[in-house]
């Protein structure tokens, strides 16, 4: 079952993003994405990135977005996190992805 939870950025800054798996899971060979849209079921992704293992054995990835990939307008997106190796497409996480305002940027 998928972990729901929201996730909060601003506009235009670099994020790095960990997660771990509960329980710990061994994820050493898996291709992890993680994907930003509009809303769910929608075929437009406003950005998608492959997740890095950190510590594959332990079940820990990290998920770098940049500040470009982050310089969208301010609202309520949603995201998931997906195993997508073949024969494993299966969905990790799940939620809003809110990205708010930057105090250095109108």
């Amino acid at each position: 079952m998928p972990v729901v939870q929201s996730i909060l950025v601003y506009r235009g800054e670099d994020i790095n993003l960990h997660f771990s798996m509960s329980p710990k899971k061994d994820i050493t060979g898996w291709t992890i994405s993680f994907t930003v849209a509009n809303g769910y079921n929608n075929p437009t992704k406003l950005f998608q990135v492959t997740a890095i293992p950190t510590n594959a054995p332990m079940g820990r990835f990290d998920v770098i977005i940049t500040k470009a990939q982050l310089n969208i307008d301010p609202g309520n997106y949603v995201y998931d996190l997906f195993r997508t190796d073949p024969g494993n497409n299966r969905i990790l996480s799940v939620g809003e992805f809110v990205i708010a305002k930057d105090a250095r940027n109108p």
